[in-house]
C-alpha cells in the first residue's frame, strides 16, 4: 500500500513541477548516474588489477614452493648421508663390503625377530644399493645366499604349517 501511495505522490509532484525544475532534476539524475558509473568502472578496474596482482603473487609463491621442495629433498639426502656416516663410525650399520651372508645375519640381528625371505629382501632393498642393482629378481638372488647361510649354520630356517617358505632366525 505504501508503494502505491509513494508512486502516486511522485507523479503528483512531477506534474506540479515546472519545466525548468524537471530539466534540472533530470540533469542532476544524469550527473549522479555518471558519477556512479565512474565509481563502478573504477571498482571493476581495481578488482581486475588486484586479481592480476594476486595471480603474480601466486606464481611467485609456486616458484618459491618448488625451490623449497628442491632444497628439502637435497637436505634430506644430505641428512641421510650424514646419518649413514655416523652409523658407520658408531658401528650401527652393516659393512657394505661384507659378504651377503654377513648382511643377512646383520639384518636378522637388527630386527630382533625371525623374518621371512620377502621381509629380508625389503630391508636389503631399502638399505643396500648394491642389492638393488645386483639382480633382476631379488628373491631369486637372495635365495642362493640364504641356502649357503643355512648350510654353514649361520641361520636357521623353520617351516611353518600352512605357509609357503621358511622363517629365518639366528641360532641361539
Amino acid at each position: 500500500m505504501k508503494d502505491l501511495v509513494i508512486k502516486y505522490l511522485g507523479k503528483l509532484v512531477l506534474e506540479q513541477s515546472s519545466k525548468d525544475e524537471l530539466i534540472n532534476k533530470v540533469l542532476q539524475l544524469q550527473e549522479r548516474d555518471k558519477e556512479l558509473m565512474d565509481k563502478l568502472t573504477n571498482l571493476y578496474q581495481s578488482k581486475r588489477e588486484a586479481g592480476e596482482c594476486h595471480k603474480e603473487t601466486i606464481e611467485e609463491y609456486k616458484k618459491r614452493i618448488v625451490e623449497l621442495i628442491k632444497k628439502l629433498t637435497h637436505y634430506e639426502v644430505v641428512a641421510e648421508e650424514y646419518k649413514r656416516v655416523a652409523d658407520l663410525k658408531l658401528g650401527n650399520t652393516y659393512n657394505i663390503n661384507a659378504t651377503w651372508i654377513d648382511k643377512i645375519v646383520f639384518v636378522l640381528k637388527a630386527s630382533g625377530r625371525p623374518l621371512r625371505s620377502s621381509e629380508i629382501v625389503d630391508i636389503l632393498l631399502k638399505n643396500d644399493m648394491m642389492f638393488r642393482t645386483l639382480t633382476g629378481d631379488h628373491q631369486k638372488g637372495l635365495s642362493a645366499h640364504l641356502t649357503k647361510a643355512l648350510k654353514y649354520g649361520r641361520i636357521i630356517g623353520t617351516k611353518q604349517k600352512g605357509q609357503n617358505g621358511y622363517i629365518f632366525s639366528l641360532p641361539e
